[in-house]
């Protein structure tokens, strides 16, 4: 995103230009749309690429170093190759429900950035507002904790994450068996991504009961994963329109009557 906005295109592998007859800002339309974009172009056969060559050039090494870095570790030069995309769905378009000083319904539980429900984005994620969440809520959640006195209690250890003493903080352990997750990742993606439908996103909430059913050793972290993937997909299905992030080619257009935020527990996930 930073780099389309520096005057990087998006092309495809027969060099064309296919931005300029999507949206009068091309590369610089909303996130959905540009995302969608990208996504049918592979959907028809294309692969999607950004070029930043003629932008920026050289200076890509420099004022995006960390860009610079992926692409040199895939092999590629961003200086002379254009840059092989793919659109992502951000999954999450709100989270834990909190109150204006982010405290959950949960006692002692306070949420921030991207992980909570604030309000304060729509329906589609903004780099702004995910950064007014971070900042303002951050100062909201300390001030509110601050003068607090602490839980005394010790807290079994999280499954699946680990505490580093040399490094001095936590570390997140590998999952013991990356197959239900591997699973679970091309459910998501292929039936719950940029583009939904009623028929994808119902086989897509019996293919993750089944993960969670058939798989070997199931864990509290797949568990974590299936129940946040089940939440997101009854969530798709029970909003029959389309808006921001969330697409359904058989919905295509807005619903004024779903012009609002919406709430949903586990429990109601399971039931859909």
């Amino acid at each position: 995103e930073a780099l389309r906005g520096e005057g990087a295109i998006l092309v495809n592998e027969t060099g064309e230009r296919f931005m300029l007859t999507v949206h009068p800002d091309t590369e610089l339309a909303p996130r959905d749309i540009v995302a969608r974009a990208n996504f049918r172009q592979i959907e028809a056969g294309h692969r999607v690429f950004l070029d930043t060559r003629k932008a920026i050039g050289e200076r890509i090494l420099t004022a995006f170093p960390t860009v610079a870095g992926y692409c040199r570790d895939a092999g590629i030069d961003p200086v002379t190759e254009p840059i092989p995309v793919t659109p992502a769905a951000h999954y999450h378009m709100g989270g834990v429900q909190v109150d204006e000083d982010g405290r959950s319904s949960l006692p002692g539980l306070w949420v921030c950035g991207e992980a909570s429900a604030t309000g304060l984005h729509g329906a589609n994620r903004l780099a702004s507002n995910s950064l007014l969440e971070a900042v303002v809520y951050g100062a909201r959640i300390a001030a509110d904790i601050g003068g607090l006195e602490p839980v005394r209690a010790n807290l079994p250890p999280f499954e699946g994450i680990a505490w580093n003493e040399a490094q001095g903080e936590a570390v997140e352990q590998r999952l013991r068996n990356l197959l239900p997750v591997q699973r679970l990742r091309r459910v998501m993606t292929d039936l719950v991504g940029v583009e939904r439908d009623e028929a994808g996103l119902r086989r897509a909430l019996r293919e993750i009961a089944e993960l969670e059913a058939s798989a070997d050793n199931v864990t509290r972290s797949f568990l974590n994963m299936t129940s946040s993937a089940t939440l997101v997909t009854a969530g798709a299905l029970r909003r029959t329109e389309s808006r921001g992030g969330h697409y359904r080619r058989d919905y295509p257009q807005p619903d004024p009557g779903w012009a609002h935020h919406t709430l949903m527990t586990l429990e109601q996930a399971l039931a859909i």
